[in-house]
């Protein structure tokens, strides 16, 4: 069986994503799996259970590959060379994704409709996105769907819910210069307050203060990313800027606490089960930390009527509450989400 699977998003999309591509290659070493996604998140499906191969655009280029005919054409020359069998289709994909679908040839294409994509015979098998479930669990959902769409009788088997991602080849890649050991024996935080999304981000000069408190009497290391390099720390708070997704995950796994905002990298700490803490405003009530929920806190406010006012199936383009906007961020001081990390942190330790 040759099998397509297209998967162009941002980096906490795909660590969701990857319990499907891990089970689906334990399921059948046999099969030829080709994964189209994005470069940066090429490293998260690398291990004894990587696809056979991998192509890679950022998703802005191959999303809009329309505008340029010609690369349009390329792509799907590029997968009709294959000869697919089959075709699975994240739910997020866009109009690009399905037409490349549609015209590879594939017998069978299973996948979801995010998007409302209006590209006629796209799917063979579409399943629908309940509106409360978690992403995570509409593509493991997506996956029972393919099994059965192949006639696989493994279908029935699959586990009710997605297993947290296998990421120890990221782990065994060990530390780059780029991410310093830890030098004391004091509790250990890292604190990555960035995230692609500015609806997301928890004012960074907040975050500060608090990686500034809790440095007194824990050993505390800032992420550094294009959004947060300005900020202002204390001497005792170290900084890094992981040169890769195998340092970052390095970094994570080795600490004691993981403080954010709703991000990729709040994901990853998150997969690789670390005990951790998010500040949260617009984001859908789906994309709090899947696993590991016991170990984790999501910060949002406990009285705005307008909070989530993103939809788990459809992306927030501005905040919704023009009178008073970031309400739901700008609520937390940081006095009260240093206060809530060092409860969590205590339980953690404790435990």
């Amino acid at each position: 069986m040759k099998v397509i699977v297209f998967k162009f998003n941002h980096l906490g999309d795909n660590i969701v994503f990857v319990p499907v591509i891990q089970a689906l290659r334990a399921l059948h070493p046999d099969w030829t799996i080709t994964l189209l996604t994005t470069p940066r998140e090429t490293p998260l499906y690398g291990g004894a259970r990587a696809p056979s191969a991998i192509m890679t655009a950022e998703k802005d280029a191959f999303d809009k590959s329309y505008r340029r005919p010609w690369r349009l054409a390329a792509w799907i020359a590029r997968i009709r060379a294959i000869r697919p069998d089959a075709c699975l289709l994240g739910f997020d994909q866009g109009t690009v994704a399905h037409l490349v679908a549609r015209e590879s040839g594939a017998p069978i294409r299973v996948g979801g409709n995010l998007q409302h994509v209006r590209i006629g015979r796209s799917l063979t098998h579409e399943v629908p996105i309940p509106e409360r479930m978690r992403p995570a669990d509409w593509n493991w959902e997506l996956l029972r769907s393919f099994l059965k769409a192949t006639g696989d009788a493994a279908a029935e088997s699959l586990p009710p819910y997605p297993p947290p991602p296998d990421f120890s080849h990221l782990l065994s890649q060990g530390v780059d210069g780029s991410v310093q050991p830890w030098v004391s024996g004091r509790p250990r935080i890292v604190i990555h307050a960035g995230s692609s999304r500015l609806l997301n981000r928890w004012p960074t000069e907040r975050f500060a203060a608090v990686a500034a408190r809790l440095a007194r009497d824990h050993e505390v290391a800032w992420v550094d990313n294009p959004e947060t390099r300005a900020a202002e720390l204390p001497p005792n708070v170290r900084r890094f800027e992981p040169s890769s997704l195998a340092a970052m995950a390095s970094l994570f796994a080795s600490s004691d606490f993981f403080i954010g905002n709703n991000s990729g990298p709040m994901h990853l700490a998150n997969a690789l089960g670390c005990t951790g803490l998010a500040v949260v405003g617009s984001t859908a009530y789906g994309w709090d930390p899947y696993w590991h929920r016991d170990r984790w806190k999501s910060l949002r406010h406990p009285t705005l009527p307008c909070a989530p006012c993103e939809s788990a199936h459809k992306t927030l383009r501005g905040c919704a509450l023009v009178s008073d906007p970031m309400a739901c961020l700008r609520f937390w001081s940081a006095a009260a989400v240093e206060a809530a990390c060092r409860e969590s942190l205590a339980a953690r330790i404790a435990s």
